[in-house]
């Protein structure tokens, strides 16, 4: 290892461990914090691995790798908990590759078995792990009203996320071209990175507020723009269209997108358009079921907006508290949540 790459490993390992203690000491939810903490410690221990390696030999190596494989892991789950946080529980598929990978990696690093003798099926499923983190972030990237966290999707798809993507696939290629030089340019980006990534959050987002504390839904804003926005969405059933995003919506009000985030963000209450439109949907829908008893369910989903009968049901089990055929037939007591 030349001393260039050592210290370019050191400092981003610095800059890294800045935006750990800024992170600690944020008013995020626990499990923010957590797992947020738990990537950053891999990042670092990835970073400064092949330093250990190199002065203290395979045993002591090998004490560290775990952190450092099981970095995509937390990604995986720290982008959830941040990008998702409306989402009960995690879905079954993310919790399987966490399963694999955890287990594959305290399995590598209790043989001694660092990073570059792990199996390649291992690195391209860690890949494919971290490509998952970036759809996460991406898919909900359009629906986000909070404006910090709308800014903090395109800050982790550009730097902290296709940053890791960028160096795993270079870990891949070097198994194949050995001496190539690839580890100089793999810690070159990763400091980059790392400095751009602290300096965007010193100057936009000091206080590291990833995740902050849901507001009551205002059903009666005094906001005339607002006031109009509501009435629309009632009498002309804008809600309705299947491909309504928040860009439409500010078109067809003549107002400023991001104005028209922040309005309903922060003087409605919510946090996601989704969350808002479906609101109107799962209202009409319930007055449909109640109404008419012939109607297929997934008719009256398709109607009032939905794609599908999956999303109509989950978005009807979050608001009634019952599933659609329930609320028809009054097997439940049906609440508005």
């Amino acid at each position: 290892m030349t001393q260039i790459s050592t210290a370019l490993s050191l400092l981003a390992a610095s800059q890294v461990g800045l935006f750990m203690v800024m992170l600690a000491l944020s008013d995020n939810p626990k499990r923010v914090k957590f797992t947020g903490l738990m990537l950053m410690a891999g990042i670092v221990m990835y970073l400064v691995l092949p330093l250990v390696d190199l002065h203290f030999g395979v045993r002591s190596h090998s004490l560290v790798w775990l952190p450092g494989a099981l970095t995509s892991s937390m990604l995986l789950l720290f982008v959830w908990f941040v990008f998702e946080e409306h989402e009960c529980r995690l879905p079954n598929v993310l919790i399987g590759l966490v399963t694999v990978s955890v287990i594959t990696s305290i399995y590598y690093a209790a043989i001694n078995v660092g990073i570059p003798g792990a199996p390649l099926w291992k690195q391209l499923l860690e890949l494919f792990i971290v490509a998952t983190a970036l759809h996460i972030v991406n898919r909900g990237q359009d629906s986000d009203l909070v404006e910090q966290r709308f800014h903090a999707r395109r800050l982790f798809i550009t730097m902290l996320a296709s940053t890791m993507l960028i160096v795993m696939t270079i870990d891949v290629l070097a198994r194949f071209n050995p001496g190539s030089g690839l580890e100089g340019l793999q810690k070159t980006i990763a400091f980059l990175f790392a400095v751009a990534f602290n300096i965007y959050f010193v100057r936009q987002n000091p206080t590291v507020q990833l995740v902050a504390k849901a507001q009551p839904i205002q059903e009666k804003p005094e906001d005339p723009e607002l006031i109009e926005l509501l009435e629309k969405m009632r009498n002309e059933r804008l809600y309705a269209d299947h491909d309504l995003r928040v860009g439409g919506l500010a078109e067809i009000m003549g107002i400023p997108e991001y104005q028209l985030r922040k309005k309903i963000n922060q003087e409605l209450g919510y946090r996601n358009f989704n969350q808002f439109v479906n609101r109107y949907r799962i209202e009409e829908a319930g007055a449909r079921l109640r109404e008419n008893s012939r109607t297929p369910v997934l008719t009256v989903a398709l109607e009032v907006g939905f794609k599908s009968i999956s999303s109509f049901n989950t978005a009807f089990q979050a608001q009634y508290g019952v599933s659609p055929t329930k609320f028809r037939t009054g097997d439940a007591e049906a609440t508005q949540s």
